[in-house]
């Protein structure tokens, strides 16, 4: 009889291939009103019973495969699961069987254990799209790739380092910065720590499903050791298993670091801390005052400038030789002393040991609750001083050479101990400028004579030249005396000259030091309302008065000023006023020095009294220059130390702004005067008038500020990263071995992996209802002890070990799942290409 059109029978695999709606010989005929399915039509699943699909291949725009056994798809099949020669060959030999009827049920027992048949058969699509152009659209046309699986497991790592690398530059952004917001910074990077450890412990989860899914088809574990293998993430107790651990080692270390993961947000969370640090920031302060001694050049001390009520002061006091409200010829004003306010102030700073502070500076320049430093620079005078003498007690002393001359000193160390009984001796008046310029004068100074006044009144012919004497104890007898000094036996300083090493326990020592114009670089520090001064540079221009002073020689030329100095033509004359004046200002410093450090310090003349000294000098007064813990010894260091207190002296006029030479850092050739209101600038902003007084300056203070360690985050995040890329490493080849495909334990794994008949044949439960209905919770301990494992088994009903004939164990049929010892064969190697084209004969 002749077939019906859509019911020609397929002779042949090429002739099916080309035609695959084409049924084959004794398959059921299509459902035309469904169109393009297989209607009721019975498929053999080789992963369990047969079942019946009623569906069309193309339900809801998904295909449904009508093959769930690989073994029937036609080859080229839409449906066809590889597209290697051996498994095509494999089909193809299938179905040819088949079409004829000689096939036999297929014994899978040999074929290894792949990806396909582990789980429930997957979608599987074909390479060409001919059914899809006959058919429509299909979803896979859509997309060039498809999300894989296995992709979960590396996104999940590459996010953990992501959030760890995130972690550091967020402490890091944060290191030095100050310590506000602190609970919500902590906050932030604990978020940050967690994303880290939960990507790298999701890494490593998916990891260990794929090694647990490795190990069970590998190897025969106890029902125990299985519930404990496959809760090893979850259940605390199960990593404690010690038979698990001895049959999974690998899959136990992952999830020994799941549960070590939390270490990661604990160790980290330390790694920013909150310490005390000093915070430094450039900025511009107010306030900030410096010295110009070109305002004593044109300061008018008759008309004097008035600045937020107080007048400016000068540094000297001035005679004059105008007769009042008298525009007398040839007149002029020449010096008389120190002013007296500015005695006061060279005086408290002598006494305070250091530069007398401006009140109220600190808060002005700094503001509330900092510190600051500035530096400025300024010209003034500085004494420049020479070594006459070497470091030997019967050493010669030398002539002081000056740029004008030379001048041997007034006197020598004989006066010094050990020959003498001085220790101290300072010389400072030789030159000085007489007060007194004429006898007869009115009051104001004003001489009673008529003028032409004589050449050189008022002039200032030389400056004094410091001439210090001091005694030190040798070297040798400091270290002797200090070891002895220790022990008690023998005093520190010798108690007379009796001793018969007295000539060697001092040695004398003799220098020289000359005013000269400088320039000062100096930086001023306040810290904790204290003020601190560094002199950082001096560089020394020219001397003062640039002449040689010639002692014993009388002046002789009509004053009372006796001072007579080469040569004369140097003189700075009162009728070159602006040089006048500044060399007074210099003139004024330099005598207020001089008169706290002139006198002597010395025993009596039996030289045997070293205990108390006799004093014949102001700088007894302060611990500047001379030792009180050692009987009033000088400082080895006096030298500096007399340079030192210059400098305060003359610092320490920055402490009134009162006086004419104090002027603005930022605007120097403008006066300051005191400032009584001084603006609160936190409450109002500045003007464009005020920030022109601006100054550069460093602001500081403690306080509390983050401090990130980044060593030891990236110590813990290393160790974390390391571990889990190396968990990662045995997920791959879990995943290799597993064919590729990820591998879970769900619920539906689970069911498809325990549908061996010999599973049924176990009592689960603790006990019954009384109608055979299982009513216990727990497995029974005698259950848990006995072997398992996963491979081929036995999905029908046969009793007994597992014997693989020709696909079928007692009557029923095999597929891959759990089983006890004996009723599973675990298979592990590759099938060759005979094997496989052998299959089914």
């Amino acid at each position: 009889m002749p077939n019906t059109p859509g019911q020609d029978e397929v002779h042949s695999f090429r002739e099916w291939a080309s035609n695959p709606h084409t049924p084959i010989r004794g398959s059921p005929m299509p459902n035309e009103a469904r169109g393009c399915c297989y209607g009721n039509t019975q498929y053999h699943s080789g992963y369990g019973d047969v079942f019946t699909t009623p569906h069309s291949i193309y339900d809801y725009g998904k295909p449904v495969s009508p093959y769930p056994d690989a073994s029937l798809v036609p080859p080229g099949s839409i449906y066809q699961r590889h597209d290697d020669s051996e498994t095509k060959l494999l089909h193809e030999n299938l179905w040819q069987q088949q079409t004829k009827g000689t096939s036999q049920p297929v014994n899978f027992s040999t074929v290894p254990l792949t990806s396909q048949s582990l789980g429930p058969p997957p979608l599987i699509r074909s390479a060409t799209n001919r059914l899809s152009r006959q058919r429509g659209p299909s979803r896979c046309a859509c997309w060039p790739w498809r999300w894989r699986k296995s992709w979960n497991m590396y996104l999940c790592l590459l996010f953990g380092v992501a959030c760890a690398a995130s972690h550091h530059f967020y402490y890091w952004s944060l290191d030095g910065r100050p310590a506000t917001n602190q609970i919500k910074m902590m906050r932030y990077g604990t978020m940050l720590a967690f994303g880290a450890k939960a990507g790298l412990s999701a890494a490593v989860i998916v990891a260990f499903r794929q090694r647990v899914w490795t190990t069970v088809r590998k190897r025969f574990m106890t029902v125990g050791a299985l519930d404990a293998l496959f809760s090893a993430t979850e259940d605390s107790q199960a990593v404690m298993s010690w038979e698990m651990v001895q049959s999974a080692k690998v899959a136990a270390l992952l999830a020994a670091y799941v549960w070590l993961a939390p270490l990661v947000v604990v160790l980290t969370s330390n790694t920013l801390l909150v310490v005390p640090r000093r915070i430094m920031v450039s900025e511009m302060c107010p306030g900030v005052r410096t010295l110009n001694f070109t305002f004593e050049e044109t300061y008018e001390w008759r008309k004097p400038l008035k600045i937020d009520r107080l007048y400016e002061i000068p540094l000297s006091l001035w005679n004059t030789t105008k007769e009042p409200e008298k525009d007398t010829p040839g007149w002029f004003d020449y010096y008389t002393a120190p002013n007296p306010t500015f005695q006061n102030t060279a005086t408290i700073g002598s006494f305070l040991e250091e530069a007398v502070m401006r009140k109220n500076a600190p808060i002005e320049t700094c503001g509330s609750g900092w510190n600051c430093s500035f530096e400025i620079q300024f010209t003034a005078p500085a004494y420049k001083c020479t070594n006459l003498t070497g470091s030997d007690v019967d050493s010669k002393v030398t002539t002081l050479t000056q740029l004008s001359g030379s001048i041997a000193p007034p006197f020598n160390t004989d006066v010094l101990l050990p020959k003498g009984k001085f220790t101290y001796y300072a010389f400072t008046s030789g030159g000085e400028y007489s007060t007194t310029q004429m006898k007869e004068v009115d009051i104001g100074g004003r001489p009673t004579m008529k003028p032409p006044f004589p050449e050189h009144m008022g002039a200032f012919r030389t400056e004094p030249i410091i001439w210090i004497g001091y005694v030190t104890l040798s070297d040798g007898w400091l270290s002797k005396a200090k070891a002895n000094d220790t022990t008690g036996n023998t005093p520190l300083i010798p108690s007379n000259s009796s001793d018969p090493a007295w000539s060697t326990y001092f040695t004398p020592h003799m220098f020289a030091c000359e005013n000269y114009e400088s320039n000062y670089t100096v930086r001023i520090n306040y810290t904790d309302a204290a003020q601190s001064t560094t002199v950082t540079k001096v560089a020394h221009l020219r001397p003062v008065i640039n002449t040689t002073y010639l002692p014993h020689i009388d002046a002789n030329d009509g004053t009372a000023d006796n001072v007579t100095a080469s040569p004369p033509e140097n003189y700075i004359l009162p009728t070159s006023v602006a040089q006048y004046r500044r060399t007074a200002a210099y003139h004024s410093l330099g005598f207020m020095l001089r008169d706290q450090i002139n006198g002597t310090v010395g025993i009596g003349d039996d030289r045997d009294n070293l205990v108390n000294p006799i004093a014949n000098t102001k700088a007894i007064q302060t611990n500047r220059l001379l030792d009180y813990g050692n009987n009033y010894f000088p400082y080895p260091d006096i030298q500096r130390r007399i340079q030192k207190f210059y400098q305060d002296i003359i610092l320490s006029v920055l402490g009134n702004p009162q006086f004419a030479s104090v002027v603005w850092a930022a605007k120097p050739g403008e006066q300051s005067g005191v400032t009584f209101n001084v603006p609160d600038y936190s409450k109002r902003p500045m003007t464009d008038e005020e920030r022109g007084y601006l100054y550069p300056c460093t602001k500081f203070r403690m306080a509390l500020v983050y401090k990130s360690n980044a060593r030891l985050l990236w110590i813990v995040y290393s160790i974390s990263i390391a571990l889990a890329v190396a968990g990662l490493v045995v997920g791959a080849l879990a995943l290799r071995e597993n064919g590729g495909v990820v591998r879970d334990t769900k619920f539906s794994s689970i069911v498809a992996a325990t549908r061996g008949s010999g599973l049924g044949r176990v009592r689960w439960t603790d006990g019954t209802d009384g109608t055979g209905v299982s009513v216990g919770d727990g497995v029974p301990e005698e259950v848990k002890g006995w072997r398992m494992g996963y491979g081929v088994v036995d999905a029908g009903a046969g009793e007994g070990r597992l014997d693989v004939g020709d696909g079928f164990i007692g009557g029923g049929r095999t597929v891959y799942g759990f089983g006890f010892e004996g009723d599973v064969r675990q298979l592990r190697r590759t099938p060759s290409l005979v094997q496989l084209t052998t299959l089914g004969k």
